[in-house]
C-alpha cells in the first residue's frame, strides 16, 4: 500500500504543476513534457455543470514573419556518434526554439524571457546582463556546457523593474518577453496542443522611454521609490539637418506628453543647436539628412552635451512620402482631423521629424503622444520670453554647478529657487528659469502674486498648499495622465489600480477644497491683485462645479484597494461596484465561481460521509487549497485508492478526491477568466478617464503655476532682505546693496560684500571693469546678469532697492570658457561668439564680455578688445555693456565717449613689504570708480604657491614691459576687423574657415 501511495503522490505532481502554471510557471517545459494522469470515476454532478468558453481567454500567439534565414550561432561542441565519427547535432527543446525565434527577429535589443517565476536571458545577452547585474552567468545549455547560444543568467520576476532600470542605465535597448497564457486556461480550452507556453514581446524599453510599465505597488518594498524617481526629465529629439546652416528640431518628453518644435539657422560651432540641447537635455537623438552620415559638427556637439547619448541616423524623406505616411498613421475615425493639423500647420522639415519620432515610438507603444495636439508648442517665442544662449546658461550656472559638492543642483539658480512641492511644479519652474519673460505686464503679474501670497492668511490658499504637499510626496499627476493615455491607445497597462485611485482622489480633494471654500475664495478676489493668481483660483473653482471626478469615483471601491490586508486578486476583483456598466460580465464569472464552490461543498459532504467524519473541513496548506487532511497510518489506509496525495508531514497526509481535482481545475479556470474580465473592465474605465484628458490636464497646469508662485514666495521669505523690484520701460539697472543670490547662500560663505549697480541707457551704459585677478570682477558681472534673470522670472531680489528695465537678450562671453572638447581653439571660439553678439544684439540686450582678446598675443588681444568695444559703443542699438579687461590702455574710451563709458575697478588695499620686491594686496570686493594699471597677477601666483624667486623675476620683467605696448592705427584696424567679423554669421563652413584665416592675417599689420 505504501508503494502505491508513493506512486499516487508522484502522479499528483502534475496537478501541483498545473497550479503553478496557472500563476505563470512553465519552468520545466523545455525538458519535461508531463502527461495528465487519467483518473477513473467521474462525479455525476459535473454533468449538470457547464461553462461558456470566453473569447477573450484565447491566448495571443506570437507569429514570426517570413524572413531570410539568418546565420546560426556557432557551437563549440556537439554530440559525436562514435560509430560513424560524424557530429550529431543535439535537437533543440521547444523553449530553445522559441528563444532562437525571438532573438532572430529582435537583434537590436537584449531580451529577457519570463520562464515561470524567473526572467532569463540567453547567450551574449546573458553575458552582458550578468556583468551589469553582477549575477551568475551559467555557461552552456542544460545538456552541453559548451553550448554558448543557450548560456544563461536569471533573476526572480519580482526584480524585473529594478534590474531593467539598471540595464537601461548602461544605454541598452531591452525587450521583455512574457508568457501570454496560463497552463490552466490552455488545459481547459485545449487551444494549443504543445506543452510550450505562448509568449509575446510585451514591452521594449530604452532609458528615454522607460515609464514604470506594469509596476505593481508593494507597500512592503521600496521598489516604487527606486523606479519612479524621474526628476531629471530628458527628451527624445529628432534633428533634421536641412543644410549646413539650417536645422529643424522636434523634441518629445514621453513622461509628460510635451512636444517642442523649432527651425533655425546656425553657424560652424553649432551654438544655436547647443543652446537647444542644453535646454532639452536629450537622452536619445535621431538625426536625419540627405547624406550618408551625421555631420561632424553636429555629432561633436551632441557628444559634448552628453557622452552617453544614444544617436541614430536616418535618411530624410521626400515631401510626398511624408504626407503619405502621416495620412496612413492618422487615417482612422478618431484622428482624421490631425492629418490636416500636421500637414497645414508645420513645414515639411518639421513634419519629417514628426514622422520619424512616430515611427520610432511605435515600438515602445508611446506614439500616441502625437494625438494630443494641445501639448505641442514652439521652442522660441520672441514676443513672450528670451532664449538664453547655452554659454550664458553654463556660465551663470542656472541649472547645475559643476564645482558644487552640495548636490547635482547645489550652487545653481535652480537649487536656490526651487521650493516647489510637486514634480510637475518643479519642471515648470525650470522652464521659467530657462526662459525669462520679456512682457512687463506678465512679470508684474508674478511679482504681484508673490506680494499677495506673502500677505494676509487666507484659508483656501493655506489648505491648497497643504494638499500640494500631500500630492507631491506620492504622485506625479502629469505623468499619470499621459500613462493613462498611452494605456488606452495601445492596449497595455502603464498605470496600476492603486496609482489610478490615488490620482482620482487627489483631483477630487483639490476640487472639493475649491468647492467648499467659496466664501474664502471671495476673500481672495477682494484681497489679491495679481490677475495670474486670481485666474488660477477662479479656474479651479469653476472646474470644481463639474461632477467629472465624482462620477468616476462612484464606479469603484477604493477602500478595497487601499486595504493592505486584502490580497492582490481581491483588490482587483473588488475594484468596481455594481454601478459600473461592464459589471454584469464580471458578475457572470463570479456566479460561475460560486456554482463550482457549491459543488465543492457538496463533494465535501460526500467525503465526510465516506470517512465518517462529519466535522471534516477543507484545508489550505502551502498555497494548496481544498485538501483533506488525515493522520498517517490507519486513516490513510482507509482512503479510497483513487484519492491523490498532495502534500503532508511526518504525522499527517493531505489528499484530494478525483472529483475535487476536477472541480478545482474548473474553479481555477473561471477564477482566471474572472481576473481577465476585471482587467478588461479596468481598460474600459481608463478610456472614460482619457476622454477627460484636457479637463484633468488643465487642473495640472493651474496647480503647477500655483506651485511655482509658492516656490518663489518661499524663496523670498527664507532669504533675508529680498525686495520687490520696480520695473521700468527704459534700459536701466539700478541696484542698491545688491548681492549675488547664489554665492551668499553657499554654506561656506559668511560675509558677502554687497555692491551697487548703476547702468543707464543714456548715462554710463558701458562699464569697463579692471582690477586684480581674483578680486571679484567675474562675480560682480555674473551678479548683474542673475539679478536681471531673476527679475524677469518674477522673483524678488537680494538688495535694498532695485529699478530694473526689461531685456530681450543676455549675451555672455567669458574668456575662461574654452571649447577644447569641441576641437576648437580659444581664438576661434572667441571670434565666433563675438560675431554672434555683434550680429544679434538689440537695443534691449545686456552684454557681458570678460577677457576679450585672451585667445591670442597681448598686442593682438588689445586690438581685438579695442575693436569690439569700439563697435558696441558706436552701434545704433546702444545696448548695456559690462566689459572686463586686463588691458588698462582701454581706459581711453571714458575720455572718448563721456557719459557713455565709465571706468571701474574692484577695490583692494596694497601693502608694501620691505622684504619683498613686489607689493601684497588685500581684496575688498567692492566696485570703485577709476582704472587700475597694475593687475597684480603675480599676487595670484603667490597665492597659488609659486616659488618666490620666480615671482620676483617676473615682477622685474613686468615693470620693463609695462609701457611698451601702445595702440597705433587702431581705428583703421577696428573697421576692417568688425567688417570681417560680421561676415562670419552668414557663411557656410568653408567660408567661415577662410574668414577666420583673414582675421589672423589682419594682425600682421598691427
Amino acid at each position: 500500500m505504501n508503494a502505491y501511495r508513493q506512486k499516487q503522490f508522484a502522479i499528483s505532481h502534475f496537478f501541483q504543476s498545473s497550479k503553478n502554471k496557472s500563476n505563470g510557471s512553465d519552468i520545466d517545459e523545455s525538458r519535461h513534457h508531463e502527461k495528465q494522469p487519467s483518473v477513473k470515476g467521474t462525479n455525476p454532478t459535473l454533468a449538470k455543470f457547464s461553462y461558456k468558453k470566453s473569447a477573450s481567454a484565447n491566448p495571443v500567439k506570437y507569429e514570426v514573419p517570413a524572413v531570410k534565414k539568418s546565420i546560426p550561432f556557432k557551437r563549440k561542441a556537439d554530440v559525436i556518434d562514435q560509430s560513424s565519427n560524424r557530429i550529431k547535432k543535439r535537437s533543440l527543446t521547444p523553449l530553445e526554439k522559441q528563444v532562437r525565434q525571438f532573438k532572430d527577429h529582435n537583434k537590436d535589443k537584449l531580451l529577457l524571457f519570463q520562464v515561470g517565476y524567473k526572467f532569463k536571458s540567453f547567450g551574449q545577452d546573458a553575458e552582458i546582463i550578468s556583468k551589469i547585474l553582477n549575477i551568475m552567468y551559467i555557461r552552456g545549455g542544460d545538456n552541453n556546457e559548451n553550448d554558448e547560444e543557450f548560456s544563461y543568467c536569471s533573476f526572480p520576476d519580482n526584480r524585473l523593474h529594478i534590474n531593467l532600470k539598471r540595464i537601461l542605465e548602461h544605454g541598452h535597448k531591452v525587450g521583455v518577453v512574457k508568457q501570454s497564457e496560463s497552463a490552466i486556461v490552455k488545459s481547459v480550452e485545449k487551444t494549443n496542443k504543445s506543452d510550450l507556453m505562448t509568449r509575446e514581446l510585451t514591452g521594449t524599453y530604452t532609458k528615454g522611454t522607460y515609464m514604470d510599465d506594469e509596476l505593481i505597488y508593494n507597500s512592503n518594498s521600496n521598489l516604487g521609490n527606486i523606479i519612479t524617481e524621474q526628476d531629471n526629465v530628458s527628451y527624445i529629439i529628432c534633428i533634421n539637418e536641412i543644410s549646413n546652416d539650417e536645422f529643424a528640431l522636434v523634441a518629445v518628453q514621453p513622461l509628460t506628453g510635451e512636444i517642442i518644435y523649432d527651425q533655425f539657422k546656425d553657424i560652424l560651432t553649432r551654438e544655436q543647436l547647443e543652446t537647444r540641447l542644453v535646454y532639452l537635455n536629450p537622452i536619445e537623438v535621431i538625426v536625419i539628412n540627405d547624406r550618408e552620415n551625421i555631420s561632424i559638427e553636429t555629432n561633436r556637439t551632441l557628444k559634448i552635451i552628453n557622452q552617453d547619448i544614444r544617436i541614430t541616423h536616418n535618411q530624410a524623406k521626400a515631401d510626398v512620402e511624408i504626407i503619405v505616411e502621416l495620412n496612413d498613421y492618422f487615417n482612422d475615425s478618431d484622428h482624421k482631423d490631425l492629418i490636416e493639423f500636421y500637414t497645414l500647420t508645420f513645414p515639411a522639415s518639421i513634419q519629417n521629424c514628426f514622422i520619424e519620432l512616430i515611427q520610432y515610438l511605435v515600438e515602445f507603444k508611446l506614439d500616441s503622444i502625437f494625438t494630443i495636439p494641445t501639448n505641442i508648442k514652439t521652442f522660441t517665442n520672441a514676443h513672450k520670453y528670451m532664449i538664453l544662449p547655452s554659454n550664458t546658461i553654463q556660465t551663470l550656472q542656472l541649472f547645475k554647478n559643476e564645482n558644487s559638492t552640495e548636490s547635482v543642483l547645489g550652487g545653481s539658480l535652480l537649487w536656490l529657487l526651487d521650493h516647489t512641492r510637486t514634480k510637475f511644479g518643479s519642471r515648470l519652474l525650470k522652464q521659467w528659469i530657462s526662459k525669462p519673460l520679456i512682457e512687463r505686464n506678465k512679470i508684474e503679474e508674478r511679482l504681484q502674486a508673490i506680494e499677495d501670497l506673502k500677505g494676509q492668511f487666507i484659508h483656501v490658499i493655506d489648505t491648497l498648499k497643504n494638499e500640494l504637499d500631500k500630492v507631491g510626496k506620492t504622485l506625479d499627476l502629469e505623468q499619470l495622465l499621459i500613462k493613462i493615455h498611452y494605456s488606452c491607445s495601445n492596449g497595455v497597462n502603464k498605470i496600476n489600480r492603486r496609482e489610478l485611485v490615488l490620482m482620482l482622489n487627489s483631483f477630487n480633494d483639490i476640487l472639493k477644497i475649491m468647492d467648499q471654500f467659496s466664501k474664502s475664495i471671495e476673500d481672495v478676489n477682494k484681497s489679491y491683485k495679481s490677475p495670474l493668481l486670481l485666474k488660477i483660483i477662479n479656474a479651479l473653482q469653476e472646474m470644481s462645479k463639474t461632477n467629472t471626478v465624482d462620477n468616476l469615483l462612484k464606479l469603484i471601491n477604493p477602500t478595497y484597494l487601499m486595504n493592505e490586508s486584502k490580497d492582490a486578486s481581491e483588490q482587483k476583483t473588488q475594484f468596481f461596484n455594481s454601478y459600473y456598466i461592464p459589471w454584469k460580465e464580471i458578475e457572470q464569472e463570479s456566479m460561475e465561481i460560486k456554482k463550482i464552490e457549491s459543488l465543492l461543498n457538496e463533494e465535501l459532504v460526500k467525503i465526510q460521509k465516506l470517512l465518517k467524519r462529519p466535522q471534516l473541513q477543507y484545508l489550505t496548506k502551502n498555497n494548496e487549497s481544498y485538501l483533506i487532511e488525515v493522520r498517517n497510518g490507519k486513516q490513510v489506509d482507509a482512503l479510497p485508492n483513487d484519492f491523490i496525495k498532495i502534500n503532508g508531514t511526518a504525522t499527517v497526509s493531505r489528499f484530494r478526491s478525483p472529483e475535487v481535482i476536477k472541480l478545482l481545475k474548473l474553479l481555477e479556470y473561471h477564477q482566471e477568466l474572472y481576473l481577465n474580465r476585471c482587467d478588461e473592465a479596468f481598460r474600459e474605465f481608463l478610456l472614460l478617464i482619457n476622454k477627460e484628458y484636457i479637463f484633468f490636464n488643465k487642473i495640472v497646469k493651474n496647480l503647477s503655476t500655483f506651485d511655482c508662485l509658492l516656490s518663489l514666495t518661499t524663496g523670498s521669505l527664507l532669504n533675508s532682505n529680498y525686495i520687490k523690484p520696480k520695473l521700468v520701460d527704459d534700459q536701466i539697472i539700478e541696484v542698491k546693496n545688491g548681492r549675488n543670490p547664489i554665492i551668499e547662500n553657499l554654506p561656506h560663505i559668511t560675509n558677502f560684500v554687497p555692491n551697487d549697480i548703476n547702468i543707464h541707457y543714456n548715462k554710463d551704459r558701458v562699464l569697463i571693469i579692471t582690477g586684480p585677478n581674483m578680486g571679484g570682477k567675474s562675480l560682480y558681472v555674473n551678479q548683474v546678469a542673475l539679478l536681471v534673470i531673476m527679475t524677469q522670472i518674477g522673483c524678488y531680489l537680494p538688495c535694498k532697492y532695485a529699478k530694473m528695465g526689461i531685456f530681450d537678450s543676455i549675451f555672455i562671453r567669458m574668456g575662461a570658457y574654452d571649447n577644447i572638447l569641441k576641437n576648437n581653439s580659444t581664438f576661434k571660439v572667441e571670434m565666433l561668439e563675438c560675431s554672434t553678439i555683434i550680429n544679434k544684439l538689440t537695443s534691449k540686450s545686456l552684454i557681458i564680455l570678460d577677457e576679450i582678446g585672451r585667445g591670442t598675443s597681448t598686442s593682438d588681444g588689445i586690438a581685438i578688445a579695442y575693436s569690439i568695444l569700439d563697435y558696441i559703443v558706436e552701434c545704433k542699438e546702444k545696448p548695456l555693456v559690462l566689459f572686463i579687461t586686463h588691458f588698462p590702455s582701454l581706459h581711453v574710451f571714458e575720455t572718448t565717449y563721456p557719459n557713455q563709458v565709465k571706468n571701474y575697478h574692484m577695490g583692494f588695499k596694497e601693502i608694501k613689504d620691505s622684504k619683498n620686491e613686489f607689493p601684497q594686496i588685500v581684496f575688498l570686493y567692492n566696485l570703485v570708480e577709476g582704472v587700475v594699471n597694475n593687475l597684480y597677477g603675480l599676487n595670484v601666483a603667490k597665492l597659488a604657491g609659486l616659488a618666490t624667486d620666480i615671482i620676483s623675476n617676473a615682477y622685474k620683467i613686468s615693470e620693463q614691459l609695462k609701457n611698451k605696448i601702445e595702440i597705433e592705427n587702431m581705428e583703421k584696424f577696428s573697421i576692417q576687423f568688425i567688417r570681417i567679423l560680421q561676415q562670419l554669421q552668414n557663411e557656410d563652413k568653408g567660408e567661415q574657415l577662410k574668414i577666420l584665416s583673414q582675421l589672423e592675417s589682419l594682425f600682421n599689420y598691427l
